[in-house]
């Protein structure tokens, strides 16, 4: 049972709720009791006042202290309130008759608080009793006012009897609404799990169900539509990205295959043999290049920090590294490859080999797509602080609309024509990887027939 969401928020709410309702309840008890007893206070001064100016007329009357006193004793009736009058000392002169065999003791303290004050309180004989003085010089004597504590008493147990019932009653009214809140609530949540339920590798295509997307469930329910469009993105990614690979690697393992039966087929000659093996040895070195770049790619997704071999790189040795080993390709093909960089030495932290990688990846590719005769410039410079590598040719060039799509993998403009260059398109995305791996930015500006231009940004550290 605890395990449901909406019933351990209605224990929350309601362990929550019976806290505030029982501090609030102590806090109205004790407002209400302090309330009532300033009241019989108030009250009693009241009567007290009352008693002692009709006291001071009637003894301007009578001229006599004790026949003052009982005259307005009996004239004056307080049924539920016991009246004395005192003199100075604190000596009975009379009484009302409900006090018949008793007397109200008030404390000398209490007698001189009230001189001094003009009125005073205090408990005595299970009485709430209000002191007033006589007269204004306060030296006549004193009415004595008071009333059972049974009054106020009486009342705070009735208050006690309301709080008793009507907490626990409010308390399962609210929990009983606060479960239909969270069930209604939760409603959408429990909505979302069946509809996610229902999603699979096979319709990653589904979508949850967006009511109110600027609440906190809609913003959830976005956020998980995201999540599910970015898992379709890399699910159809990698369905096409294994399709590709099946299909790059079946083509040398075909030729592979074909030729050795070809050569096994029949006695041959020595310069047969030699011909069928060159072929396999092309074909082999092909495959491995492919396999290696698919390794490469494999590490992508891993955390980059991790894979990458961080030491100090002096930019200038790996451009010149690179230019000395793609020279030889280019002087092979007949391309012309020049060399541009600045005095200055730029450096940055990063893996040598991987940054070696690009820079010859790119230089591969400029060299395949231009044509004998061509030119290719590696450039390195420091722009705005940050190292720039820039490899240009006047090759063939790459289509406005082929150009945002040529850092994907197996990726080529002219499929045939790569392939017989023997390219797999994955030169380019393994570039990308690299440079983003070090927090650089690549990019591409050519034009068809004018030649292509790829442009790294990479961090440098601070010269000096």
């Amino acid at each position: 049972m605890l395990d449901s969401v909406r019933t351990r928020l209605t224990l929350w709410y309601a362990g929550v709720l019976a806290l505030s309702l029982i501090a609030f309840a102590f806090v109205i008890y004790y407002a209400a009791g302090n309330i009532f007893h300033e009241r019989q206070d108030k009250s009693l001064r009241s009567t007290a006042q009352t008693v002692a100016s009709a006291y001071l007329e009637e003894l301007g009357e009578v001229h006599s202290v004790a026949k003052a006193g009982e005259t307005v004793l009996a004239e004056l009736s307080f049924p539920d309130r016991h009246v004395q009058l005192t003199d100075s000392n604190g000596l009975r002169l009379a009484s009302s008759g409900n006090l018949t065999g008793s007397t109200i003791t008030i404390p000398d303290a209490t007698l001189a608080q009230a001189r001094e004050r003009g009125v005073a309180h205090v408990t005595a004989n299970g009485l709430r009793v209000a002191v007033v003085p006589l007269s204004s010089d306060r030296t006549l004597g004193f009415a004595e006012v008071g009333e059972p504590l049974s009054v106020v008493e009486d009342g705070l147990r009735e208050l006690r009897r309301d709080l008793f019932l009507g907490v626990p009653l409010v308390l399962l009214l609210a929990s009983a609404g606060g479960y239909f809140l969270a069930r209604k609530s939760l409603a959408p949540i429990a909505s979302m799990n069946s509809q996610t339920q229902r999603i699979s590798a096979e319709n990653l295509s589904s979508r949850l169900d967006v009511t109110t997307p600027r609440d906190e469930l809609g913003r959830l329910a976005t956020t998980i539509n995201d999540l599910l469009a970015r898992l379709e993105s890399s699910f159809t990614e990698q369905q096409r990205f294994i399709a590709d690979a099946s299909h790059e690697l079946r083509t040398p393992l075909a030729v592979l295959r074909g030729e050795t039966e070809v050569a096994l087929g029949k006695t041959r000659t020595v310069d047969e043999y030699e011909k069928s093996l060159s072929l396999i040895q092309d074909e082999a070195e092909r495959l491995s290049r492919i396999v290696e770049d698919l390794f490469l790619l494999a590490r992508e997704p891993i955390n980059t920090r991790a894979v990458l071999n961080e030491e100090p790189i002096s930019l200038n040795e790996a451009v010149q590294d690179c230019a000395r080993a793609a020279q030889v390709l280019a002087a092979r093909k007949g391309v012309r490859l020049k060399l541009e960089t600045d005095p200055p030495s730029i450096a940055l932290n990063g893996d040598e080999e991987l940054i070696k990688r690009m820079i010859l990846n790119l230089l591969d590719n400029a060299v395949k797509y231009t044509p004998p005769g061509g030119e290719i410039s590696l450039a390195l410079a420091r722009e705005n602080g940050n190292a720039e590598i820039v490899v240009s040719d006047n090759g063939i060039g790459i289509p406005e609309t082929d150009q945002a799509r040529v850092f994907d993998r197996f990726y080529r403009v002219d499929r045939a024509r790569a392939r017989a260059l023997g390219g797999a398109g994955l030169g380019l995305s393994i570039a990308q990887w690299i440079v983003e791996a070090h927090g650089g930015e690549i990019g591409v500006t050519s034009a068809p027939g004018r030649g292509s231009t790829f442009r790294v940004t990479l961090p440098a550290k601070a010269s000096g």
